[in-house]
């Protein structure tokens, strides 16, 4: 169709992998950064869209004056606002840019279901240690940056000590990391209830207000690893859970996205049950995990959510959607006996990487189906704690439970002591 989908500082292996589904609706991509160079064949163009996204829009304009953009994207929850921004000066966008704001900020999300009577923690917003309430804290709670992501800066705290401790480990976050991400102030800090049942993921995907994709994970991310800390470790494909919990799950995640104002593209969203009851704990207008979820989507269940994603950014609308999209969205059963699951792997140490060792060890592995490592040698890589806030290596792999095999965390931690940094 000789159009241009504009992708911003989206990932090298989603960028790789979208790059053939536009290329099947005879659309090409253009990839936009401020630094990352994009992968070999694919148009790019240098600029910050942070920075000015009506200049950035007439940049892009000018650069595929011939083949019309048709969508504005990211896979990166730091660049949401800016790209919804550019994809409405381009006059190509599909969701409000306030619905893009709403599902950046955590506070105002928290607002915005709180007015809708969408089921969401009790939580008290505040920009400084001054205009914390500290009598009003009940304990345990959950401390957490309002424009973080990937759960950076989020703890359980038990005590005040421990939650002064907290606030001024995100106050430098707040001035370093999303201060640069372009947030004014970088943000503050939400001090919610803590809720102790078992934690959800959904990703969808949305054409004109109504789901097309929503794809299930079961967060089990305590099998691997402990403490007071959120990180994101371990999402299950389980297809033993019970159909009333996950109509449960994921209807309260259609309430929220649709409560926020979103009405296109790809949402991803995390629910968490406190005493049998279902609360939304946040949401992001972009895939999970970078988009990596939906490679899982694919070997396990047949279904292509990255097709039907792009199709529900460039679609006319719904009837359009779904004629082109239903192959794509033929799912098949997952046998009981396997889980799929998605890894977020643990490192050790930090600085400058000179090799990654053992990568192709695991990728030969029978259990691996996806190993992406997203830094090379010559990158820094922080050490590995609750402010980190990017992803070094990602597995994706089924297993099963055979007598005398490994167990899934022993399996999942072969593969952590199979990799090796050398700084």
């Amino acid at each position: 169709m000789n159009r241009t989908f504009v992708c911003v500082e989206t990932t090298g292996h989603f960028t790789r992998a979208l790059e053939p589904v536009a290329a099947a609706e005879g659309d090409r991509l253009l990839f936009v950064s401020a630094r990352a160079e994009p992968p070999a064949g694919v148009r790019s163009l240098r600029i910050d869209v942070r920075e000015d996204p009506r200049r950035a829009a007439e940049a892009v304009a000018a650069a595929c004056a011939d083949e019309p953009a048709v969508a504005a994207f990211t896979n990166q929850e730091p660049y949401v606002i800016a790209t919804a921004a550019l994809a409405e000066a381009l006059g190509v966008g599909r969701n409000p840019l306030a619905s893009a704001s709403a599902a950046r900020d955590k506070a105002r999300m928290k607002e915005v279901w709180q007015a809708a009577g969408v089921s969401t923690p009790r939580g008290t917003h505040a920009t400084s240690r001054a205009g914390l309430d500290l009598a009003g804290v009940v304990y345990p709670a959950i401390v957490k940056p309002t424009h973080g992501f990937a759960s950076c800066g989020v703890r359980r705290v038990e005590s005040e000590e421990e939650l002064l401790e907290q606030v001024r480990k995100i106050a430098l976050l707040n001035a370093t990391t999303m201060a640069q991400g372009g947030v004014p102030g970088g943000g503050g800090f939400l001090v919610e209830q803590c809720l102790e049942g078992r934690e959800f993921s959904v990703d969808s995907v949305w054409c004109d207000g109504r789901p097309a994709v929503d794809l299930l994970m079961t967060n089990r991310s305590d099998l691997v690893s402990s403490g007071p800390y959120f990180p994101d470790r371990l999402y299950v494909l389980d297809p033993s859970l019970p159909p009333e919990v996950r109509r449960a799950v994921v209807d309260l995640t259609h309430d929220a996205v649709r409560a926020l104002g979103i009405s296109h593209g790809p949402t991803h969203t995390e629910v968490r049950f406190h005493d049998g009851t279902p609360y939304v704990l946040e949401a992001a207008a972009r895939p999970g995990a970078g988009g990596v979820f939906y490679d899982l989507a694919r070997h396990a269940l047949g279904v292509d959510p990255m097709r039907a994603m792009y199709l529900s950014l460039v679609c006319e609308g719904r009837e359009e959607f779904d004629r082109r999209a239903e192959p794509a969205l033929r799912e098949a059963q997952v046998p009981r006996d396997t889980s799929y699951f998605w890894f977020n792997v643990p490192h050790r140490g930090s600085g400058i990487i000179r090799a990654v060792e053992g990568l192709d060890e695991v990728r030969d592995r029978a259990e691996v189906l996806l190993c992406v490592c997203f830094k090379e040698p010559g990158q820094r890589l922080h050490p590995d704690g609750d402010l980190i806030s990017d992803y070094f290596c990602n597995i994706t792999g089924r297993h099963r439970e055979v007598p005398g095999g490994p167990s899934l965390p022993e399996l999942l931690k072969s593969f952590e002591e199979t990799i090796e940094i050398v700084y």
